[in-house]
């Protein structure tokens, strides 16, 4: 029974990291028009990736990454670099043209592989990602591991549902409309996740650097 209490309570407030907008959303909405509703899942599987390593560290004892602050902001400058890299990146391939989002029926899919690897870039590129483990997601690890072993992987699988099931809804629903979203509209779309991944790659910088002073 405290198991099962486990999986759902993670599955649950698993939502409050997944419905937060962030990298890997912004992400997710940039691939789907071009990679279909599998563009969810997909991108789902590389931040499980990701989070896997995070469980177990925790679960081994490592202490909370939000407590340090060189860390914190080591990471913060880090993951603002990349993020401003994935926006440029997004931005030039719509400005230049070199990468389509019309509607023609057979645009070419990103390779699964990856997007899991956008998947795990954006997740670890995230800052505040680090910070929900070190204190929502550190507090599941500690009462988990009171449960055994079967704890942190019930916890996990309990949790990274939670992302699947909502980025799998995202990329649905936008591939169904998909035909909706065409042309100047879908240009508009992405350039401005490009500019959010932008601006939250140069929040991320600011806020690294301050935690390094």
């Amino acid at each position: 029974m405290e198991l099962v209490l486990l999986f759902s309570n993670s599955f649950l407030v698993g939502f409050s990291g997944a419905m937060m907008p962030g990298p890997l959303l912004t992400v997710g909405i940039a691939e789907t028009p071009r990679s279909g509703w599998r563009t969810g899942p997909i991108i789902s599987i590389g931040h499980a990736i990701a989070e896997v390593v995070v469980v177990v560290l925790l679960s081994a004892g490592v202490v909370a990454i939000s407590e340090n602050g060189i860390i914190t902001g080591v990471i913060g400058v880090a993951g603002g670099l990349a993020l401003l890299l994935m926006g440029g990146m997004m931005a030039y391939d719509i400005l230049t043209g070199r990468v389509k989002y019309e509607y023609t029926g057979n645009e070419a899919r990103t390779r699964s592989s990856v997007l899991i690897g956008k998947g795990i870039t954006a997740s670890i590129s995230n800052p505040y990602w680090f910070v929900w483990w070190g204190t929502t997601g550190l507090a599941f690890v500690v009462k988990s591991v009171k449960l055994g072993i079967a704890g942190p992987v019930v916890f996990y699988f309990g949790h990274i549902l939670s992302d699947f099931v909502w980025y799998t809804v995202v990329s649905v629903v936008l591939w169904r409309g998909k035909k909706i979203f065409v042309g100047a509209g879908l240009k508009t779309l992405i350039l401005m996740c490009a500019a959010f991944l932008l601006y939250l790659g140069g929040s991320f910088i600011i806020d690294g650097l301050g935690n390094l002073d």
